[in-house]
């Protein structure tokens, strides 16, 4: 059976551990173990701060939908928004192997969200339909 829940927030930083919350909440009622969860929180908290940061440019007064759906095998986080989307480049690059211990440079943080991302949940994708941006997380049940 499908279970569905869904928040929105407006796009401020401020408001984005309100939805964390919310969604460890629901993540204390599955299989998840302490150490998926945080991970599925961090990642939940990557692409919500993404959509405030970079499709809104950090503008207040827009709408981040987090809609949540969990069935007996997997927890799915589609996290959506109106503003500008992802470039093709980002969804693909992989910030790893920019990484060189060499150069420290290459030692930003920012800009390796989308890979750690990729790297801890079981399936991602991204898609934009009409002016309507959703990265899409998955996450299996044990």
């Amino acid at each position: 059976m499908l279970a569905t829940l869904s928040l929105e927030i407006d796009s401020k930083l401020s408001n984005t551990t309100l939805m964390a919350m919310a969604v460890r909440g629901v993540c204390a009622m599955t299989t998840l173990s302490p150490v998926e969860t945080n991970r599925l929180e961090l990642c939940l908290v990557e692409i919500v701060n993404n959509a405030i940061e970079h499709a809104y440019e950090n503008q207040a007064g827009n709408s981040v939908h987090v809609q949540l759906e969990l069935d007996d095998a997997v927890i799915r986080l589609i996290v959506s928004d109106y503003g500008k989307s992802i470039p093709q480049d980002s969804l693909q690059k992989d910030a790893e192997s920019e990484l060189n211990p060499e150069q420290s440079d290459t030692w930003l943080c920012s800009g390796r969200g989308l890979h750690i991302v990729n790297k801890l949940m079981d399936a991602v994708s991204y898609q934009r339909i009409g002016e309507k941006n959703s990265f899409i997380m998955e996450k299996r049940l044990r």
